[in-house]
């Protein structure tokens, strides 16, 4: 069977039919013009949206369909997170061309779904379109926070002690990986396989900012790690005209990281300070709460928190290493879709 013969209406309800997550808020979902959600417990709703376009933001050569459609939910989910958020409802659009198969579309919703149950989101809704040439996906996402509890990117204060969660730099050197497939890599396939999995497969952070947004913690300040760490913690200083210290011995880097780059050759802490996609959660807390409250409560969580820095009055990053010596970092460009890498 092909899409054509299923067609746009046919593949809806094949999809209906499919997804296990059933939120009791839904008063309804698939099938109207709008879906008609039950939010009476007087919190904040937050909503995102993030687009995927094939070519630009992944290659069906490295992602399986299933792979694709688990980090499609978990980025968006990694929005709602970093704003203290808890993930409830989903809309999908789908660009779908017609090279592309029903058999890879099921694949694609069975990855999607996967994540739909364990972070507890229901789709309610979405559009199904043809494209010309690459299949094009959009998800927006929406959830709840507490009402005195909404983390943003701004908010942050000199003195502010900088945290992340986690481990940095896996995904970017998984899709270094993923990239040079004819690379001779060194090393053991177990290590590669772990990296690679940080990239193709991400974990958003929903507990810690749950358990953060429940806490007595001053939050300042939150973002999630998506373009690298002194990119995104750009914008927070960016937000407050302040400027960092970050201390590179407490930067987090895996053993496998660490491994790997070794016998490559690769600079692990370059990774780790400007490697994108690991989405670990990045957030400041008010010093006295730091002091008072006990840092061990949130350090020992699981994934571990790390305390990495400090916000200064003076802007621009700098990195303290294990000797004292302080070294000014350039803050990467990041990527522009309209004019590409800069």
């Amino acid at each position: 069977m092909d899409l054509s013969q299923l067609g746009e209406f046919g593949l809806i309800s094949r999809f209906q039919s499919r997804l296990k997550y059933r939120s009791p808020q839904v008063i309804q979902g698939i099938g109207d013009d709008c879906a008609v959600l039950s939010l009476n417990n007087g919190n904040y709703q937050v909503l995102t949206t993030d687009a995927l376009v094939e070519t630009v933001h992944f290659n069906l050569k490295t992602h399986t369909p299933e792979q694709l459609g688990w980090k499609t939910m978990a980025v968006n989910i990694s929005d709602i997170a970093a704003m203290g958020g808890q993930p409830k409802f989903a809309v999908l659009s789908l660009g779908i061309p017609s090279s592309v198969p029903v058999n890879f579309l099921d694949r694609f919703y069975k990855g999607l779904n996967q994540a739909s149950q364990k972070y507890k989101v229901a789709l309610v809704g979405g559009d199904t379109v043809a494209s010309p040439k690459h299949l094009f996906i959009n998800l927006a996402l929406l959830g709840e926070t507490l009402k005195k509890k909404v983390f943003t990117r701004s908010g942050a204060r000199p003195g502010d002690k900088i945290f992340v969660t986690g481990t940095l730099g896996d995904s970017a050197l998984g899709l270094k990986i993923l990239e040079s497939p004819r690379k001779k890599w060194k090393g053991s396939e177990a290590l590669r396989k772990k990296l690679v999995q940080r990239h193709l497969k991400p974990e958003p952070r929903v507990e810690v900012a749950a358990w953060l947004a429940k806490s007595k913690f001053r939050v300042t300040s939150m973002i999630d790690i998506s373009d690298g760490l002194t990119q995104d913690l750009g914008h927070i200083l960016k937000a407050g005209k302040l400027g960092a210290e970050l201390w590179e011995p407490d930067i987090p880097i895996s053993k496998p990281l660490i491994k790997y780059s070794i016998i490559n050759g690769l600079p692990a802490l370059e990774l780790a300070l400007s490697g994108g996609e690991d989405y670990e959660l990045l957030f400041t807390l008010a010093p006295d709460d730091v002091t008072n409250l006990g840092i061990e409560s949130i350090t020992k969580a699981d994934p571990p928190v790390t305390q990495i820095g400090v916000i200064t009055a003076k802007k621009g990053i700098r990195l303290i290493s294990k000797t004292g010596r302080s070294k000014a970092l350039q803050r990467p460009m990041g990527f522009n879709h309209f004019k590409g890498k800069t």
